[in-house]
């Protein structure tokens, strides 16, 4: 790699990590599973256990280990914290937008590699998805290289890529299971099936059984180990419940129509995607190049692939960010042989979006009580709008490349207002922040029908549930203890002995509250 082109890649990944590590240790581990995944993590360095997953010391199925292992390296480097557990997903990151830059530079040019990058970084959705303690940034990163991989050893005949590409598959199955082999091997099946590659020739080349040979050789052991120590329960339960179970019918609610896919690439790679019809219509006029090609058919798999599956989430189809992106740069970069005018409806459309964006945070705010105070908060985002004007501006002038950057520097400066200065008020607002003062560590904590998982993060304790006849007997102990429990559960305790309610708080943005009991009233 020539040193200009290091260079340049560092500056890309620092400047990646710089965005999707604003102030990850200064928001709290609140949502369901970002606590789960980050007390997993903690409950197996404690135990010093690598095999069985747990959370709340008790058997947690719902994903394999790779990422707790990141989160337990951090811990022991930087002690167990917010800033720990999401540490290595902001650095996946970062690798994820080094290896669609140097993917988009080796094929497509460094210009089309430069505004790849800048997609990237203006999404404010893929800054949230690389800040969580979540499975899904690694997850992000293991199928891009892999893809990536696959296309340079194939065009370029280097079989080393090609290796490479199935070891980055096997990590991807110990990272969030068989989706990382079947999606992928489904989109080079594809790929070499409509560009007439799909010989006797082009099978020999990839070796495909020496690639499964490898995925299993990096992924089976665990599952192994994790069988034999669960009896099986661990395999099974996640193989049927988080896997075609999640696929075939919609689990906890989220569910939607098949257009609700598209919707979230559409917001989520905001404010480029502004241009996404104009770059497929690009990217389908060229798909006789071969980059282009791998890249319509990665993105397509992945986003159609999502859309048909019953169960339907935001961060599914992030994989998909990175060919888009590239897509998007294609698009960019050729754009100065179109008539810029074309443009002006889309940039238009993003105007008006953004300003409906303050609105409907501003009402969503103002009727949500805990945070109803912070409306004003919303009146940030129309640094957006800004953005959105200035890049109408220039476009006007015919200033194509400061119209573009316009539209980068203020979504970008919109991350870091949002990390630093917008979402923190709310965040402190959350019933786990608000209650967690009012228990002292030392004293037994237990929950009565349900609970939020943070608590067990924040404690670092076994927090054992309670039967509605053990109430009494635990609140007439001798030391001051605590309950959790959720709001409607609280006529439970009408008439209990020394039963005092010390807060009740709405769950953000959800229709239950969390409320405190305590057998002393501070």
């Amino acid at each position: 790699m020539a040193k200009k082109t290091f260079l340049t890649a560092v500056l890309v990944f620092i400047s990646s990590f710089m965005v999707f590590s604003a102030n990850i240790g200064g928001l709290s581990i609140y949502s369901l599973d970002e606590a789960k995944n980050a007390e997993c993590a903690r409950e197996m360095l404690e135990r010093s256990d690598l095999i069985v997953p747990t959370f709340n010391y008790q058997l947690r199925t719902d994903k394999p280990p790779m990422h707790y292992y990141f989160m337990m390296v951090a811990y022991k480097l930087f002690g167990v914290n917010e800033f720990s557990a999401r540490f290595f997903s902001s650095v996946f990151g970062a690798l994820t937008v080094l290896v669609t830059y140097l993917f988009a530079r080796r094929f497509l040019g460094e210009k089309v590699a430069f505004l790849s990058f800048i997609v990237l970084v203006s999404s404010l959705h893929t800054a949230l998805q690389f800040h969580m303690a979540v499975p899904d940034p690694y997850l992000i990163f293991w199928i891009n290289a892999a893809l990536f991989s696959f296309f340079v050893g194939f065009m370029e005949k280097k079989r080393l890529y090609i290796y490479l590409f199935y070891l980055f598959m096997g990590l991807g199955v110990l990272t969030k299971g068989p989706v990382a082999v079947v999606l992928p091997a489904g989109i080079v099946f594809l790929y070499l099936f409509l560009s007439r590659n799909l010989t006797l020739n082009s099978i020999k080349f990839l070796k495909p059984f020496i690639g499964l040979f490898i995925i299993m050789a990096v992924s089976l052991p665990w599952y192994i180990a994790v069988y034999l120590k669960t009896d099986g329960k661990w395999v099974y339960e996640f193989l049927f419940k988080h896997n075609i179970h999640r696929f075939s019918q919609p689990m906890e609610g989220h569910g939607g129509i098949f257009l609700v896919t598209f919707a979230f690439v559409f917001i989520g790679l905001l404010p480029f995607s502004i241009f996404i019809f104009q770059a497929l219509k690009n990217a389908w006029k060229e798909k006789y190049r071969p980059a282009v090609m791998f890249l319509l058919i990665f993105a397509g798999v992945y986003v159609l692939f999502f859309a048909i599956s019953k169960t339907k989430l935001p961060n599914y189809t992030v994989p998909a960010y990175p060919p888009l992106a590239i897509l998007i740069g294609y698009f960019l970069s050729r754009i100065h042989l179109s008539n810029i005018k074309s443009l002006y409806a889309s940039v238009i459309f993003y105007i008006l979006l953004t300003i409906g964006v303050v609105v409907g945070l501003f009402i969503g705010l103002k009727n949500e009580p805990p945070v109803s105070d912070l409306a004003y908060l919303s009146l940030w985002f129309l640094i957006l709008t800004a953005g959105g004007i200035a890049g109408l501006y220039f476009l006007k002038k015919k200033q194509f490349g400061l119209s573009v950057l316009s539209l980068s520097v203020f979504s970008v400066f919109m991350s870091f207002v949002f990390f630093y200065i917008a979402f923190p008020p709310v965040d402190r607002r959350n019933p786990v922040m608000q209650m967690l003062p009012l228990i002292k560590k030392e004293s037994p904590v237990r929950y009565y029908r349900g609970f939020n998982p943070a608590f067990v993060f924040y404690l670092r304790k076994h927090i054992k549930p309670l039967t509605k006849n053990q109430l009494q007997p635990f609140l007439l102990s001798d030391r001051q203890v605590y309950i959790l429990t959720r709001k409607k559960a609280l006529k439970d305790f009408e008439g209990l002995e020394n039963a005092y309610l010390l807060k009740v708080v709405k769950d953000l943005f959800e229709r239950r509250s969390s409320a405190l009991v305590s057998n002393r009233k501070e």
